[in-house]
């Protein structure tokens, strides 16, 4: 899956990005068509439904990318993730996710636990807990709180303005909860630009995130094309209980053999909260082991190792980790951007990147 999901660089990294855009809408804490007193009605609630405090949750995602073209791909590529939410107090989030994804029609797929307790992280595969090293956690805690608690408003975020031309479509039961259902377009603009202040703010929150330039910026608005978003909010208590969102993409013509002949695709995702506000509760494993275990098991990818991981060295610190500068996955993602896509010599040292 590496080879695949490194050849749409580009477009990949905007997808992301939305992807972000859509998760952190969970954590939020015009119209066209209708009379005025409608489209103020619909304002309204969406105003309410992104101030409302989610301070736990039962989580569902769903998430489906599909490519036309990509060499190497067949069938769509799935990630299903189901478990607990919390939210931190000035930590990451708690988290006790069990994850699947990958591409069935390729016979490629992987189920992985994700826990975390906010400041502890572990991964659970294969029956047994890895953890993340503490050193990271505590790095993208300190971040956190520097950035005044890592609310979204905190952030700089304001994903309120991402949602424009909302329409009321009537009510529909959500997790056996009365919703009402809005209609919208997710302004991919806004998404991209607040986002990007976020990174170039905080450096990506210790994740060795880059910011867009601004070419990348433009490109993104191109290439990806009018997304829907849909949201669910409770009806007695203007909390959001689904939120989904359809977007597609169209690779330019002279950037398709960039991208391993790509032409266009379409991403589909869909978050659902239940039990929200209810006694969720996620503690960390009795017993773990180092993550980097898991990393020699599956080869040596050197972002298991914490490389590129939660939290990155700040300035001045001495990441013995990484004493490269960068990942091995991320060095490896750079190398196939330059590479030619019928270049062999040159793919086959990128992939030596990874041994």
């Amino acid at each position: 899956m590496r080879n695949v999901a490194s050849s749409l660089s580009g477009p990949r990294r905007a997808i992301t990005w939305l992807l972000l855009a859509v998760v952190l809408l969970s954590g939020c804490g015009g119209s066209d068509g209708g009379s005025d007193n409608e489209e103020k009605n619909v304002e309204a609630l969406l105003d309410r439904a992104f101030k409302a405090s989610i301070s736990s949750a039962d989580l569902r995602i769903d998430a489906q990318l599909d490519v036309d073209g990509l060499a190497g791909l067949k069938g769509p590529v799935r990630l299903e993730a189901e478990g607990s939410y919390v939210a931190g107090e000035g930590t990451l989030p708690k988290l006790d996710l069990d994850v699947k994804g990958g591409a069935p029609d390729a016979g490629q797929a992987i189920e992985v636990g994700l826990l975390s307790t906010g400041d502890r992280a572990f991964i659970e595969f294969g029956g047994e807990f890895y953890e993340q090293p503490q050193a990271d956690l505590d790095r993208a805690n300190r971040d956190l709180r520097r950035e005044q608690g890592g609310s979204p408003s905190a952030l700089g975020l304001d994903p309120r303005k991402w949602v424009i031309q909302a329409r009321d479509e009537g009510e529909e039961e959500i997790a056996k909860v009365p919703a009402d259902h809005v209609s919208a377009r997710l302004d991919v603009k806004a998404v991209l630009d607040d986002l990007n202040g976020l990174v170039q703010r905080t450096g990506g929150a210790g994740a060795k995130a880059k910011p867009l330039s601004g070419e990348q910026l433009t490109r993104a608005e191109e290439v990806v094309g009018d997304p829907r978003f849909d949201v669910y909010v409770g009806k007695d208590d203007s909390i959001i209980r689904r939120m989904s969102a359809n977007l597609e993409f169209v690779v330019p013509e002279a950037q398709q053999a960039r991208f391993r002949g790509a032409k266009r695709g379409s991403l589909r995702i869909s978050v659902e909260l239940s039990d929200v506000n209810g006694d969720q509760r996620v503690r960390a494993p009795a017993e773990a082991r180092p993550i980097s275990d898991l990393a020699s098991q599956l080869g040596g990818l050197g972002a298991l190792r914490g490389e590129g991981g939660l939290g990155s060295p700040e300035e001045g610190e001495n990441d013995q980790s990484d004493p490269g500068g960068g990942s091995e996955l991320q060095r490896y993602d750079e190398c196939l951007d330059q590479a030619a896509p019928d270049d062999t010599a040159a793919l086959s040292r990128c992939s030596d990147l990874l041994r």
